[in-house]
């Protein structure tokens, strides 16, 4: 039984994707503190004049200790502009015709005052239908509360009898070495997801990477899952990801949010 637990990003890239695709179960972890700037509440497109932010406005009732499942979004505006933007910059997109309206009607479904969770969560299951992702899910709030980082960690892998967990890279900092341990000694394997972003046809010039999953799908449509899957590899055992350098494991701490 293999397990992965990240925090749910607004419009992941394809690496997110693809963590979820390899496991068994996979835990959304909403209940960790809202952070401005982050990938909590913006993501990259590619446009004509190179990657561009795409930011979803949380409530500006921010305060020390707000959570995803209690942050607040008030996208109206800010969706109809986002979804002109992808008309203007990917209408020659080779998949545009198929996956817009779609994608398009997903967006403007995103109400005001929504939960910023629900919405991030709302879009990543939205893309995984997509993309023919058929993992199971759930959300953190909904299971047992469980203190202390990785032994909240360790306990939901514990609940779900699992024997692997399988992390990003970008949250090798967050579990550590004594981490490691503590996973060891409760019996269960840490691997390291390893992913190469695979280069597809894209609209424009030049090819982007690491933009959010939108571009994937607007260029490929139909091929975007096996397009993703081509980039999957046999994910480091955790000593042997410690023992080399990130650059070397093939992973990136970008665009994912820390377990």
């Amino acid at each position: 039984m293999r397990v992965a637990i990240m925090q749910p990003t607004w419009l992941p890239w394809m690496g997110y994707f693809d963590l979820i695709d390899q496991v068994d179960q996979f835990v959304f972890l909403d209940t960790v503190q809202f952070s401005k700037q982050s990938w909590h509440c913006r993501n990259r497109i590619k446009t004509s004049q190179g990657s561009k932010w795409i930011s979803l406005p949380v409530s500006a009732r921010f305060s020390e200790g707000t959570s995803l499942d209690t942050a607040i979004v008030h996208p109206e505006r800010r969706m109809r502009k986002f979804a002109k933007t992808l008309q203007q910059e990917y209408a020659s997109a080779q998949a545009f015709d198929r996956e817009f309206p779609a994608l398009a009607k997903h967006l403007s479904s995103i109400s005001d005052s929504a939960c910023l969770a629900d919405v991030n969560i709302a879009f990543i299951h939205f893309a995984m239908e997509r993309l023919g992702i058929t993992t199971e899910t759930v959300r953190a709030q909904s299971l047992p509360k469980f203190d202390g980082r990785v032994m909240r960690l360790i306990e939901i892998c514990r609940l779900y009898g699992a024997d692997t967990y399988v992390s990003a890279p970008g949250s090798a900092d967050y579990i550590g070495l004594d981490g490691i341990k503590r996973f060891e000694e409760a019996g269960i394997d840490v691997v390291f997801q390893r992913y190469d972003h695979p280069i597809y046809p894209q609209c424009g010039s030049g090819f982007l990477g690491f933009m959010s999953i939108v571009d994937l799908l607007l260029n490929a449509g139909e091929q975007a899952g096996a397009i993703l899957r081509s980039g999957h590899r046999d994910p480091i055992p955790a000593r042997e990801f410690f023992s080399v350098s990130r650059s070397e494991s093939g992973g990136r701490e970008n665009n994912y949010g820390a377990a």
